[in-house]
């Protein structure tokens, strides 16, 4: 993938943020400003660096790493009790500015980057860009707009993580932000699937 680096500087710039809600698994609830290798939209797919997720508010965090597009063509919603109990939340904020190349709104086609790496359901065009950008500049991450809220997102590569801290980390379950949502998206949730008979 070739990238127009002109370009990509000129839409680079200084990032601050504070208190971000990040959704992740408890597993790691230690390390809330640290991330492992994973398959997600920006993640190198040869692992040659990882990739922390944030997002401006609780209901893009809660679509990003809890729905997805697991309701599409759904009448009924469920969630289960055992995966959102693996979950836990912090918010995660800047130490220092964090140079980010903004993809979002035009910025894709203006750049000539496949627009399919910020927006596609299917993340490899993503991953082959991130790993790219990251190869051949020096950019802290990727500000972008999340497919399915329209808010905005970050994603931060692991040679700015210093740069970042997180809040103690705190079971999903606790969370009002997460009873509001499940209640605005009319969402169901059981202890346990229900097998057919």
């Amino acid at each position: 993938m070739k990238l127009d680096l002109r370009r990509i500087e000129a839409r680079t710039g200084p990032v601050e943020f504070r208190d971000w809600p990040r959704i992740f698994p408890a597993r790691h609830r230690s390390t809330p400003a640290e991330a492992g290798f994973g398959a997600s939209r920006f993640s190198s797919p040869n692992k040659l660096f990882r990739v922390l997720y944030a997002a401006e508010d609780f209901p893009t965090a809660f679509a990003e790493a809890i729905v997805r597009d697991r309701f599409a063509g759904k009448q009924r919603r469920y969630l289960y009790r055992p995966f959102l109990e693996s979950l836990v939340a912090t918010e995660i904020s800047t130490r220092a500015p964090l140079a980010l190349l903004d993809l979002t709104g035009p910025a894709a086609y203006e750049l000539g980057v496949d627009t399919d790496a910020k927006g596609a359901r299917a993340h490899l065009t993503g991953q082959r860009f991130a790993e790219e950008l990251h190869k051949r500049t020096t950019v802290d991450g990727i500000l972008f707009s999340s497919r399915l809220t329209d808010a905005p997102c970050v994603a931060i590569f692991d040679r700015a993580f210093s740069k970042i801290r997180g809040t103690s980390s705190v079971d999903i379950l606790r969370l009002s932000a997460l009873a509001d949502e499940i209640e605005r998206l009319e969402i169901t949730v059981r202890r346990r699937a229900v097998k057919a008979t």
